[in-house]
């Protein structure tokens, strides 16, 4: 339940590639097509969190990855409260973070910060992302060991 006291399903139709989203308070749909699912049927998950640290309900899509199964791909949708709507958080492109997508996503509430995990070669990579003034998601920082 949103702090606004809207109510929501979502469901997966079509294998996994759709979402189907229910405000239960306005009887709306919204559907959000070609999430990104696992090319070897491993299987889809939700996870509810606030992302973006506003106060309202978020949820991420989210499966292991298709090598070895080392780490979890998310894929992170925003709600935005003036269209009560679900929006895919973007992955920033004018950063050179370690991860090139969402991974092992951790949400640090008390700092407001996601990091994100991830393997590459023989070292494991954290990027530190967080959301600046106007709202946008910067990375703050990335870690290497």
């Amino acid at each position: 339940m949103q702090k606004d006291k809207s109510e929501f399903k979502v469901s997966f139709v079509d294998g996994f590639e759709t979402l189907k989203i229910k405000n239960s308070k306005t009887k709306q749909v919204q559907l959000i097509n070609n999430l990104e699912a696992s090319i070897t049927d491993k299987p889809s998950h939700l996870e509810i969190n606030d992302y973006n640290f506003d106060g309202f309900t978020d949820f991420a899509v989210y499966h292991t990855d298709d090598g070895m199964g080392v780490y979890t791909i998310y894929q992170i949708f925003i709600f935005n409260p003036k269209n009560k709507q679900f929006e895919s958080l973007k992955f920033p492109s004018n950063f050179n973070p370690q991860c090139d997508m969402f991974c092992d996503i951790k949400v640090d509430k008390s700092k407001k910060i996601l990091t994100s995990s991830c393997r590459g070669g023989a070292k494991f990579h954290t990027d530190f992302w967080k959301y600046d003034k106007n709202k946008k998601l910067i990375l703050a920082q990335t870690l290497s060991d």
